[in-house]
Order: structure tokens, then sequence, then C-alpha cells
């Protein structure tokens, strides 16, 4: 199991808008309930699609900048990056499947097969 990755302003750069995968980044707390339910669902994508996508978090209580930087005014938020821009945003708490749903176009478009989204596939 791939686990995430711990973002902070150090590392930000390198690891989000310098990454050859793309990024999938969690805004959130450490300790709200709705950062902790998210995170659940965080960790299996990160599992799940090692191969083809980069999964991370920011705790803003201890990195408030990049929050700043990004405009981020709801918790949970979380953002996909790729070519080091964002290009999907995801706010307040989610599932799983509401995640990769929403990420199924760009995700498959970047090597991940429908046997990847096999696991919440409704159609």
């Amino acid at each position: 199991m791939k686990p995430t990755i711990e973002i902070n302003e150090a590392n930000f750069e390198t690891e989000v808008l310098k990454s050859r995968q793309p990024v999938l980044v969690e805004f959130g707390t450490g300790w709200s309930l709705h950062s902790m339910m998210t995170n659940g669902a965080m960790d299996e994508i990160a599992a799940e699609f090692v191969d083809c996508l980069k999964v991370a978090r920011v705790q803003l209580d201890r990195t408030p900048n990049l929050g700043l930087w990004y405009g981020i005014r709801c918790l949970p938020t979380i953002l996909y990056f790729s070519d080091s821009e964002v290009r999907i945003g995801i706010f307040g708490t989610t599932s799983k499947e509401a995640i990769l749903s929403q990420l199924k176009p760009v995700i498959s478009s970047r090597g991940a097969t429908e046997r990847d989204f096999a696991s919440f596939n409704k159609d």
C-alpha cells in the first residue's frame, strides 16, 4: 500500500507542482470529523491508483499559507493537480466513490483502466 504524502510549504513545489504524476491533494485538518471521514477514502485511493496517481494531504492547522494560496474556504477540499495546475476541485466531506466519479475522466486518460474503476462503477 502506498501511503499518502504529508505536504507542507517546504515540499509542496517538489511533491505537487513538479510531480510527474498527477496529484490528488486533500486540504483539511488532522482532527476534524469531516477530514477524518475523507482520510479513509484518500488512503484507499492512494493504494488503488499507486501507478497513476499520487495522493497527498495538507494539514492546514500546520500549514495555513497553502490554504491561503489556493483560496481554501471549505474543509475538506480536495484538489486534483496535473501539470502544475488545478484541474478539478471537490469540496466538503465526500466518499471514495464520489471522488473517483469526478476523477474518472482524467485518470482514465492518464493510464487507469476500467478494471481500476470496477469497485464503484454502477453503470
